[in-house]
């Protein structure tokens, strides 16, 4: 099994490493065509610079823009992906449109859609998004630039955030929304609702609830064993509940 996940492991990488060579490959015009089929992107029916829309079955693949059906072990699209793909590695080198399920799924640009694997969505390892995530990410680890929509996993990483981050530890600079989660933290900001066991950031508007909940300044409510808001003029710390509004 190890030695299968070592294997698996060095054919993404090498992909990556390809497509990253093959950059300066991108910038002819490109024809289109309705089926692809191919065992690495040198040994493929299409080449690599031009387009699918339609089907696409490989080992490991790579075109320039893929729209439609996506299935194979290491599957890279270029540019940009719409549609549904499905494998151990889902990679776009630009914005993806649509619904990416394996084990694996990274976005360079902006992602629109779903990643992960539906009702198993802690199971997948990675899903990470480069830039901004519209919809929803499920898996182990999530990580979103910028994220409108939900994240829920062991460990939630979107810098900004308006949704909802759920998972064992939940971490945003700024967020409008929910977090909940063992622990969540907003570095700068959390306007809405905080629940896990340590609740922290910089400025909070809203509710926390936990076993210890921690901000600087407070316009709203904190439930829970230990309430800090360090910056309150009076009773900064409170047991059971500190409000301030």
């Amino acid at each position: 099994m190890k030695n299968t996940i070592r294997i698996l492991s060095t054919l993404i990488f090498l992909q990556a490493g390809f497509a990253r060579t093959q950059e300066q490959v991108f910038s002819a015009p490109a024809e289109t065509h309705p089926v692809q089929v191919a065992l690495y992107p040198t040994m493929q029916l299409v080449p690599c610079d031009e387009d699918i829309a339609g089907v696409r079955l490989s080992i490991a693949s790579l075109n320039r823009n893929v729209t439609g059906l996506d299935v194979g072990l290491v599957n890279q699209t270029a540019q940009t992906f719409r549609g549904l793909g499905v494998g151990l590695a889902n990679l776009v080198w630009g914005n993806s449109t649509g619904v990416e399920v394996g084990f694996v799924n990274y976005v360079e640009g902006d992602m629109t859609g779903f990643q992960g694997i539906p009702w198993l969505t802690f199971w997948n390892a990675a899903n990470i998004v480069r830039g901004e995530s519209v919809g929803v990410q499920g898996g182990l680890y999530n990580q979103s630039e910028s994220m409108k929509g939900l994240q829920a996993g062991l460990a939630n990483v979107g810098y900004e955030t308006a949704g909802c981050q759920l998972g064992l530890y939940n971490y945003t600079e700024n967020i409008h929304g929910v977090q909940v989660g063992l622990a969540n933290i907003a570095l700068k900001s959390a306007h809405g609702v905080q629940v896990g066991l340590y609740n922290g950031t910089r400025d909070f508007r809203g509710l926390q609830i936990g076993l210890v909940n921690q901000t600087q300044t407070l316009e709203g409510l904190q439930i829970g064993l230990v309430n800090i808001a360090s910056e309150k003029e009076t009773l900064p710390v409170m047991v059971i509940a500190n409000w301030q509004f």
